[in-house]
């Protein structure tokens, strides 16, 4: 390998490390915070008063359920009504 082809090489290689050092994205901007400790701090405690936070229990909020099962035929035949050559039943 002759001196040429070492130096472009090298030279090639600087050229791609130095591209990944760029500035991250996305770039990072510093966090500017508009309201002091004590509005976050009254905030939650409205929160947990209302209701609308409960800290506590760390659960998901629970979905009613349906109002009444549906047996298989049921579901069969509301699937043979809407489009009768998809299932059969069979």
């Amino acid at each position: 390998m002759n001196a040429k082809q070492l130096i472009a090489g090298l030279t090639i290689l600087a050229a791609a490390g130095s591209a990944m050092a760029v500035t991250p994205y996305p770039p990072e901007t510093p966090f500017v915070s508009t309201k002091s400790r004590a509005d976050v701090q009254a905030e939650l405690l409205q929160a947990q008063k209302d209701g609308s936070l409960n800290v506590a229990s760390n659960q998901y909020p629970v979905i009613a359920a349906a109002n009444k099962p549906v047996s298989r035929a049921e579901v069969v035949s509301q699937i043979n009504k809407a489009e009768p050559s998809v299932y059969n039943g069979n």
